[in-house]
């Protein structure tokens, strides 16, 4: 199944303005029928944390130009195109293929007893070219990237979760598209019947479905600022605290790479310039739950990352408290450096911090 003039106008028809859906008319159940659903980049929701598209393109470009993965001319697989000749279409476009594609999702759906199923076959990716005509780049069979898709993570922003492999959001069918055909039906004659299909196979109350659900998690990266620019007691006494353990036990700096700047001064007092700490975090009954992953110590110019395995056999205590739990209190002045994939603007720090602790994890930067 490839792209025809039907589904074009049909699509343009889709993005022009929204069709109201007419579900009395959708079967209650079909045997498996192929289907394609077309998605845009700048057509998806923040709100998922994620998008589909433009990671797509920038996961598989470098694997095409490569020839790692086959870019065939169809779906039929009869023709392959090279990265050449890839590279020439990418000329013509009105802007990169990691940026400006959108991309046609082959896949095949059931609905038998009520019980909706589907399966990812393929991607078709197309272009705007600079004459405003349509490019098509070719086909990717799902095949030769399930193992790419199933292993690599998706890059998320504030509102997504901490991880997500590709696979699992193609699986988890947050993403926004258009049902642009259905079997050989391309909704030309009846173009209701499209949203009707899409809202019964992902929406339907009566219908039961397994999609990967996405989960509240969140990885978070912050610098806690050192005490010769802020006047925080807090912060005075965490540097101190980490300074006296890390001094206490250099051969466990040394072994977590220190060894390549600090053997020829081992009995120097090695003095901390900055300190970034990274954490997990979850959920529990709406109740934000920390986890520590690594430190990283900036001594002497140079990055030692100190995992929370190696933190705990060192026994770090702050003011007579745990390293974990004196972070999790959070009562010296930091600044948020990350979340998830998204960097923060250090005016955004403070405010997005209160949205982790108080507003849903989908909507942190509403």
């Amino acid at each position: 199944m490839h792209l025809s003039k039907g589904i074009v106008i049909v699509l343009i028809g889709m993005l022009v303005g929204c069709i109201p859906s007419n579900r009395n008319t959708v079967p209650k159940s079909y045997d498996v029928t192929p289907v394609l659903l077309h998605a845009r980049s700048a057509k998806q929701a923040d709100s998922i944390g994620f998008n589909i598209v433009q990671g797509i393109a920038e996961l598989l470009y470098p694997r095409i130009l490569t020839g790692d993965i086959p870019l065939w001319e169809h779906s039929s697989k009869q023709f392959v195109v090279g990265p050449t000749q890839m590279l020439k279409m990418e000329k013509r476009a009105a802007n990169p293929f990691v940026s400006g594609t959108d991309i046609f999702i082959h896949e095949y759906w059931q609905l038998f007893k009520r019980n909706f199923d589907f399966s990812v076959q393929g991607i078709t990716f197309t272009g705007m070219g600079k004459d405003g005509k349509i490019i098509d780049y070719g086909y990717i069979d799902g095949p030769d990237i399930i193992s790419t898709l199933k292993s690599e993570h998706i890059p998320t922003n504030v509102n997504g979760p901490a991880t997500l492999t590709f696979w699992n959001a193609l699986h988890s069918n947050t993403f926004e598209f258009n049902l642009v055909q259905f079997g050989s039906n391309n909704f030309k004659n009846n173009p209701r019947m499209s949203p009707a299909l899409k809202h019964q196979a992902l929406y339907d109350k009566r219908v039961f479905r397994e999609f990967h659900p996405l989960k509240s998690t969140k990885r978070i990266m912050y610098r806690v600022l050192p005490p010769h620019i802020n006047s925080n007691i807090e912060n005075a006494a965490f540097y101190t605290s980490i300074e006296k353990y890390v001094n206490a036990n250099k051969q466990t700096i040394l072994n977590a790479g220190g060894d390549a700047y600090f053997s020829h001064v081992f009995l120097k007092h090695w003095t901390i310039d900055n300190i970034t700490v990274k954490e997990s975090w979850s959920k529990y009954k709406n109740i934000p739950l920390q986890n520590l992953d690594e430190i990283i110590l900036f001594i002497d110019g140079h990055a030692i990352t100190l995992s929370s395995e190696q933190l705990r056999e060192m026994a770090v205590q702050v003011n007579l408290q745990g390293l974990e739990e004196y972070l999790s209190e959070k009562r010296f002045d930091f600044l948020l450096e990350q979340i998830n994939n998204q960097e923060i603007q250090p005016q955004k720090s403070e405010v997005l911090y209160e949205a982790l602790l108080h507003k849903p994890w989908n909507k942190i930067n509403y």
